[in-house]
């Protein structure tokens, strides 16, 4: 199962806090508006029912309240059924329309004693109004409202306005409109800012992972704290503590490698010498069993060597710099034909001229001499080896070709791991394209075999980018 991104799990994680704070925050914001809204209405509510008291102080002077609640008195005791309120009305018609056309959310009801004396001709029952001072709900036609009081100097007087509670509704509908698009944009800015910072912040973490991809297998120094950030401090204490334990692995395994190759040289030397000096003496009969262990000796030789250069591979420092190919492809040529008897092998090195490239000239030594000493044990009969240097702009390729019988398809890849041959009874020890493969992988580059085009033959293509990436395990 792939897993995410460290950034992509962060920024999920920190966005749903984000969400959820704008929710708290948004859930705040609504409840201190509505809380301000409502103060906001009940301040009008006060206000409306002091206009309407000051609408009816001339009535009130001139006792016309009170002339008609005894009015209303009367009428309920002799035909126990309300009286129209508008008949002798204390407003105006132009007061009423005035108070409508100012608070027409609202409506208003005049008691005396408790008895409705006088409304508005629209809103609630007056019935349902509540006769007490002060703010009170009610629900009247399916409506909740919101209701306030006002006594008069005269105690038995009770001024009451009402407005319904969707009114203070369709008041924060424009607010947040407004507040909708900002806290939008907010949210949008706070998402690319969120990401930003992210990647900005984890780049450091990819910044350590180019230091480390950059390094060989052998190259352990300590990371420098100082030139972290302190978040990544513990990470940089574990690093270092790992790259010593590794150098000492190394060592120890440096160690072991040359003692085990020392102990099994010394008795290997005892044997051939040996078999050298009874191969003189035995019979002709007999040589040839002599011969063949001289050819088992050396090959056990020859894999002693090989593991021992493998071994070594991994503590070898990498270092880039740039190499005359050919003078290089010179000296392995030159080492390789010393231990070579005479006019068995012929070589030829094109172009002959400087070819500079840059790279880490130990690994590609190593990568040659495998290779070029794999040609001369398997390609012997063949009698010639032909070396080749391609430069491009991005691209250096050396090829090596032999007169050999060359390699069948469908073993290539086989025959680039470690103790693989062509048959059983093939000479060398299996380990000498391995040791290429693993010495160009240290220098950035690849090994392949392919078909020489101008005859039969094999052809080992070792390949170097111009762009190397060093550190790559084998």
């Amino acid at each position: 199962m792939k897993r995410s991104s460290l950034s992509s799990r962060l920024y999920r994680r920190v966005l749903i806090l984000l969400a959820l704070t704008g929710l708290g925050m948004g859930a705040i914001l609504y409840s201190v508006t509505n809380r301000e809204i409502g103060r906001a209405s009940d301040a009008q509510l006060v206000n409306a029912s002091r206009l309407l008291y000051m609408m009816m102080q001339d009535e009130l002077t001139a006792g016309v309240l009170a002339a008609r609640g005894q009015n209303q008195d009367q009428a309920q005791d002799q035909a126990r059924e309300p009286q129209k309120l508008d008949d002798d009305p204390l407003l105006s018609d132009e007061e009423r329309k005035a108070f409508h056309a100012s608070y027409d959310w609202c409506m208003f009801a005049v008691f005396w004693e408790g008895q409705p004396v006088a409304q508005s001709g629209w809103g609630a029952p007056v019935s349902l109004v509540p006769r007490q001072p002060g703010l009170h709900d009610f629900i009247a036609v399916g409506d909740h409202w919101r209701s306030y009081g006002l006594p008069g100097r005269d105690p038995r007087l009770l001024v009451v306005v009402a407005e319904r509670d969707t009114m203070r509704e369709f008041s924060m509908v424009p607010v947040l409109r407004k507040l909708a698009l900002p806290l939008l944009l907010l949210i949008a800015a706070s998402m690319l800012v969120l990401w930003w910072t992210l990647r900005k912040s984890l780049s450091e973490v990819e910044r350590l992972a180019s230091t480390l991809n950059a390094r060989s297998l052998a190259d352990l120094t300590p990371l420098a704290r100082g030139d972290w950030s302190r978040d990544l401090g513990p990470l940089i204490v574990a690093l270092n503590k790992l790259f010593v334990r590794l150098d000492q692995a190394y060592e120890l395994e440096q160690a072991f490698t040359d003692d085990v190759a020392h102990e099994l040289r010394t008795p290997l030397a005892a044997i051939r010498a040996q078999a050298q000096l009874l191969r003189k003496s035995v019979p002709a009969p007999q040589q040839e069993e002599t011969n063949r262990l001289l050819a088992v000796v050396d090959r056990a030789g020859d894999l002693i060597d090989g593991m021992l250069t493998l071994a070594r591979l991994n503590a070898t420092a990498v270092s880039t710099r740039s190499v005359d190919v050919h003078a290089l492809v010179a000296d392995v040529v030159a080492e390789t034909l010393i231990h070579l008897p005479p006019e068995t092998m012929e070589f030829s090195v094109t172009p002959d001229h400087i070819v500079r490239w840059r790279c880490d000239p130990s690994s590609l030594q190593i990568a040659l001499s495998a290779v070029i000493g794999n040609a001369t044990v398997h390609a012997r009969d063949g009698g010639q080896v032909d070396i080749a240097i391609v430069r491009s702009s991005d691209r250096l390729a050396i090829t090596v070709g032999d007169r050999g019988r060359g390699v069948a398809p469908a073993d290539r890849d086989r025959l680039l791991r470690r103790f693989e041959r062509g048959t059983a009874n093939e000479a060398g020890s299996g380990l000498g394209l391995s040791i290429a493969v693993k010495a160009m992988k240290l220098a950035g580059g690849t090994v392949r075999l392919e078909d020489r085009q101008d005859g039969g033959g094999l052809l080992v293509v070792l390949s170097l980018p111009a762009a190397i990436e060093h550190g790559l395990r084998a």
